[in-house]
C-alpha cells in the first residue's frame, strides 16, 4: 500500500477496533514512537477504560516522563494491512495537532516500511 505525504506523514482514516465499536481515526507517523496512541475519549469510545488498565508504560515526552495506561486494541487497521492485539497507550494528543495520535511500532514492526520523502510517498507492505 502507498500513501502520498507530505510533512508531518498523516495516516488518514486508520480502523481502530475494540470490544463495543469501531472508529476512524487520524494518526501521525511517529517512527521513534515505541507505541501507538490513542485519546482516553477513543479507548472510552470503543470500549476500553484506561483508568482501570493494570499496565502502565513509561514514557519520555516534551515536558518529561510521564506514566500512561497500555491497553491492547482488538484490531488496527490501515487500508488492507490490519494487525490484532496491537499495544496502544493512551495518550492526549495537543488539540493543535489536528490528529487523534501517534502511529508507533507497535503496528509498524509487522510490516516493512519505506519512507521515501524524494518521491513523496510511504509504502507499508
Amino acid at each position: 500500500m502507498k500513501i502520498k505525504i507530505g510533512t508531518p506523514i498523516i495516516i488518514e482514516r486508520v480502523k481502530v477496533e475494540g470490544p463495543k465499536a469501531t472508529r476512524e481515526v487520524d494518526l501521525i507517523l511517529d517512527t521513534g514512537a515505541r507505541f501507538t496512541s490513542l485519546s482516553w475519549e477513543i479507548l472510552e469510545d470503543i470500549g476500553y477504560d484506561p483508568a482501570i488498565s493494570s499496565e502502565r508504560v513509561k514514557l519520555i515526552t516534551a515536558n518529561g516522563v510521564i506514566e500512561a495506561p497500555l491497553v491492547r486494541v482488538k484490531k488496527l487497521s490501515i487500508s488492507n494491512l490490519s494487525c490484532k492485539n496491537v499495544e496502544v497507550v493512551c495518550l492526549d494528543v495537543p488539540e493543535l495537532a489536528e490528529v487523534d495520535g501517534l502511529l508507533g511500532l507497535s503496528f509498524l514492526t509487522h510490516f516493512r516500511t519505506v519512507i521515501d520523502y524524494k518521491k513523496g510517498f510511504l509504502e507499508i507492505i
